[in-house]
Parts: C-alpha cells; structure tokens; sequence
C-alpha cells in the first residue's frame, strides 16, 4: 500500500499564521519608521537652511550688527526675527524688492535675504518658521521650528493628544538647550524646535 505525500492541512494553517505575524511585524516598523521619517527629514532640512543663513550673513557682514572691528560702535543687527509663531505663518513672505536682479543696500539686502530664507523655512519644514537672536560680534542664534503631528502623548489611544514643546528657560544644557523653544515665540502643542548658533 503506498503513502500519499505532500502537505497536510495544518501544516499549511501553522505555515500562513507564521507569515502572517511577519508581515504585521513587518507593517508595524514600516509605520514606525514613517513616524521618525519626518523627524529626520526636517533636522537634515534645518542643518542645510542654517548654512544658507549663514552665508547670506557673511555676505552681507555690514548689516549683522556690533563687530569688533568698530569699537566702541554698537549696532542693531538687520538679521534679527522675532516674530511669534501666529506671526510667522500669517505672513505671505512677500519680496518687495528682489535684490538678485536690482541694485540693494545693505539695508535692502538684509530684509530680502531673511524673506528668502523664510520661504525656504517654510518650505523645508512642515509650517516651518525661524527666531534669530545676536549679532556678529557675540554670534547669532537660530532657532527652527516645525509642527510635528506625531507628537503626542499616547500614539495608540483614541484620541491621542499634541505634547506641548519644551521652553527655553536659560537653564537647559545638552540636547535640552539644543531642542527647546523660545518662549516669546508662543509655538503650539505639536510643534518642534532644533537651536544653533554660529559666529559670522
């Protein structure tokens, strides 16, 4: 009498519910690493508009502020944003005075400038938005924020709630001071914040 061969019905039930726990598994991480997508994207995005920023300050030295190559000299630099959040976006970011194609002063070139790399901001980072503080004397510190929709308090509840940002206080060091927000800025729940700074 011959044995007939091949694969029995739960064999074939034990093999789908293995490949069905992989693929889940593998569903799970691919929404994991969409949630920190984001987040990665916008700090690359941050570190390149810094240096745009930055440049645009080197080039335009005169109006950065107090150097101390004028002593005694105090100047307000025309590179300072202070706008809250609310401001920010509102603002249509219109260019009043292209200084690529027209003939500027420093004035001019530095009120173009921070619109251009404003537009940038906004359109490298989800409701992108900046605070600049300092001159080239002491150096500048930049501040970009951006709203982060995952970032909330209990990702899996029903109704998961946008955490409120950290707040600079003066006191943070480490990553703490390189991620909290300005105060004045009054960014919403769900918004992020990444600090640097530099000497032109």
């Amino acid at each position: 009498m011959t044995r007939s061969r091949g694969v029995t019905l739960v064999e074939m039930m034990v093999a789908v519910l293995v490949l069905s726990i992989g693929l889940l598994g593998i569903a799970g991480l691919q929404a994991a690493t969409s949630k920190y997508k984001i987040n990665t994207w916008a700090r690359s995005s941050a570190s390149m508009l810094l240096s745009d920023f930055s440049e645009r300050v080197r080039v335009n030295a005169d109006a950065a502020g107090t150097s101390f190559a004028e002593e005694g000299v105090v100047k307000t630099s025309l590179y300072l944003l202070g706008d809250n959040w609310t401001t920010q976006q509102a603002d249509p970011l219109t260019i009043s005075k292209n200084c690529e194609t027209s003939v500027c002063t420093t004035a001019e070139r530095a009120t173009y400038d921070l619109k251009i790399w404003r537009q940038r901001v906004r359109a490298g980072l989800p409701q992108g938005a900046g605070w600049i503080e300092g001159d080239r004397r002491d150096g500048f510190n930049v501040t970009m924020m951006w709203f982060d929709k995952n970032q909330v308090d209990d990702p899996n509840a029903d109704t998961p709630v946008l955490v409120a940002p950290p707040i600079c206080t003066g006191s943070e060091a480490g990553m703490a001071q390189q991620t909290c927000c300005p105060e004045d800025a009054a960014v919403p729940d769900g918004a992020r914040c990444i600090r640097f700074s530099f000497i032109p």
